[in-house]
């Protein structure tokens, strides 16, 4: 709980519920279960930059010319690119050995509502900062599951 608040203090916005339950999840694996292969940084770190950018590319397609007015006239549309959000980051995150199930959050939440800097800032430092207090905290941390 104390890194999360720090992460959201150091941070200081508030952002959509996905991406924070993101962050929120992978604290949850990181402190919960310290020594599995989920809680390496490589993992963590890796998952949500690989979402991160997923999730940035596929935002990104709100704003081309021609597919913003058909994410704005369709919901299906809207929930075709959320969807691809989740699954091509999962399929990049297989490809680069960075799976971290907590990422689709993170992806899902930069698609489903307006994309912003500080939303893909908010997850890359709080991963961040996740990951070194985990790998300082390590030797004394036990797995709780």
């Amino acid at each position: 709980m104390l890194a999360l608040l720090a992460i959201i203090l150091v941070v200081d916005v508030v952002l959509r519920a996905a991406i924070v339950v993101g962050v929120a999840s992978s604290a949850f694996i990181v402190f919960m279960l310290p020594h599995s292969r989920a809680s390496s940084p490589r993992r963590v770190v890796g998952g949500h930059a690989v979402a991160v950018a997923v999730g940035t590319a596929l935002a990104l397609l709100y704003t081309a010319p021609g597919w913003g007015d058909l994410a704005a006239m369709s919901p299906a549309f809207q929930n075709l690119i959320a969807v691809l959000a989740v699954g091509l980051g999962f399929v990049i995150m297989i490809l680069t050995n960075t799976e971290h199930p907590p990422a689709a959050g993170t992806a899902l939440g930069l698609v489903v509502a307006d994309w912003t800097f500080s939303a893909a800032l908010f997850v890359l430092v709080g991963i961040l900062m996740l990951s070194s207090i985990h790998m300082l905290l390590r030797p004394w941390l036990k797995n709780l599951l």
